[in-house]
Formats: C-alpha cells, structure tokens, sequence
C-alpha cells in the first residue's frame, strides 16, 4: 500500500528555516501541508523514495492564475498531479499553469515514478491575479541572437531547409527529444540524441526525420512540424525557452536554447507525440 505523507499545516517560514532534515518532512501528519505564498509565491522542497507522497494545499480563487512546477535531482524523477475543489485529479506534470475557474483548496500530491529509486525535488508554487504579459525580447546580443536563432528555426521548418535546421544543434553534446505523453517513464519520457544520429536520419528520410520535418505516408505518428502552420514568432518564456503562439508559459511543446560558445544550440525539443 502506498505511503502518503501528509504534513500538517504550518508556515511555509518554518519549513525554509527548519530545513530538509526536520522531522516535518518525515513524520506522517493528518492533513496536507496549507502552503503560505510571500509576495504570490512559494518554494517547497523534500526527498522521495519507495513510495512515498507529498501532499500540500493552495487556496485560490475564483479568476486568478497558478503555475506549478518541479525540478528534481535525478532529472525527471519527480511528478505532480493536481487536485481541485471538487476531487478532480489532473494528468501527472513537470509544469503546470491555468486560470483558477473555481474557489476553493487545491491539492498538490509530488510523488516519485516507480523507475527512480529516490528523487530530492523543489516545488515552485505561483498564484498571481493574472496570468503574465509575455516576456519582452531583450536587445542585447545575446537576446538579439537567440531571437535570430529561433527565427532561423522556423524558417528551416517552412522552407523544409533540413540544413539550416541541423545547423542548430551541437556537434559534440546530444540534444533531448521529450515526449509529454510519457510523463514518468524513464526510458519514454526524454530521448537523448547525438547529432551524427539526427544528421544520418534526416538525410536518409528515416527515423528523427519523421518525428520532426514530415508526417510519414504509413504511420499514424504526429510530426514536429505540425506545430509550425505559419512563420509567426513565437512566445519566450524564462529559461531560454520558446512556446508556440498563445500557449502558457508551461506549454508541453517548447524549444529550449543553450548557449555553445558564441552562438544558441538546441538543447530540447518538447511535444506529445502519438
């Protein structure tokens, strides 16, 4: 039978002050931690193993925006579902974020996949009145390239230009293909890709070609490609992350940059494939 923690309400000033290694984190409570927001957020952190629960509360209103998302060391091995006032559970998530269309308490369980042993994660919990305006393009060179990067992405889609697009990855460090779809699972969830892989099959027309340039003529798959009907920029987010045009800033199809040197290299590319 699962073990659930539940921790009963305190301030979230007494976990920080407390630490990871009090016994708040350990001892079996009755009710879930009611998490205090300073300034419209909050940081939580904890250590997962066998299978074992975090169970926190957020109330919210009616109208305002939340976001929830969790990191976690090893990467990936630590998910959470969402609760809402009626005991709707949503899909398993790295991030999250919507406008609230209920009052009430939300709860927010952070468990551990079956295929990670242990898993020290951080809980990033934001409530705001709104959701926020997009992130403005900076003008600085590093900005302006990265800006220049993603634009050349796009293009390469549009024009099928599987050069230029290949042009944006290392040579020498592999990029990450994520499956959304496959929240949790290890061996499904993120794909690690070396260049001379992606390179081989784009100009053989096999394998990542498919996933990303066209749909295959046999396969029942989607494609890549099918988020870029038009030559629109699309929306940054923070952590060198783009999303497509009116998606929420925790969007589970995204571009995310890495500086290499002097110029953006692709370091992962998100979107639930079937």
């Amino acid at each position: 039978m699962k073990t659930i923690y539940k921790i009963r309400s305190i301030s979230l000033l007494a976990v920080l002050v407390l630490g990871l290694n009090s016994p708040l984190f350990a001892e079996p409570k009755a009710e879930p931690l009611s998490v205090q927001l300073k300034n419209g957020g909050a940081t939580l952190r904890g250590n997962l193993g066998d299978d074992e629960e975090y169970q926190y509360a957020v109330a919210a209103k009616k109208g305002q925006w939340m976001m929830i998302e969790v990191v976690s060391n090893p990467l990936d091995a630590a998910t959470f579902v969402i609760r809402n006032p009626k005991g709707d559970t949503s899909n398993a998530h790295y991030a999250w974020s919507e406008i609230i269309t209920e009052t009430g308490q939300y709860e927010i369980d952070v468990s551990k996949p079956a295929d990670y042993k242990t898993a020290h994660f951080t809980l990033n919990v934001t409530l705001s009145a709104r959701p926020p305006a997009p992130m403005p393009l900076g003008k600085d060179a590093a900005s302006v390239s990265l800006q220049a990067a993603m634009r050349k992405f796009i293009n390469a889609f549009r024009q099928k230009d599987r050069a230029a697009f290949l042009s944006l990855f290392s040579r020498t460090r592999p990029s990450s293909h994520l499956n959304p779809m496959n929240i949790g699972a290890k061996s499904q969830f993120r794909t690690i890709v070396s260049y001379a892989r992606m390179a081989s099959d784009i100009k053989k027309k096999q394998g990542w070609n498919w996933k990303y340039f066209e749909r295959h003529p046999e396969w029942d798959i989607d494609a890549f490609v099918d988020n870029i009907p038009d030559r629109r920029m699309w929306t940054k987010v923070k952590g060198n992350k783009f999303v497509p045009p009116g998606d929420s800033p925790t969007s589970r199809t995204y571009v995310k940059w890495r500086r290499e040197g002097g110029r953006w290299v692709i370091d992962e590319i998100s979107y639930p494939s079937a």
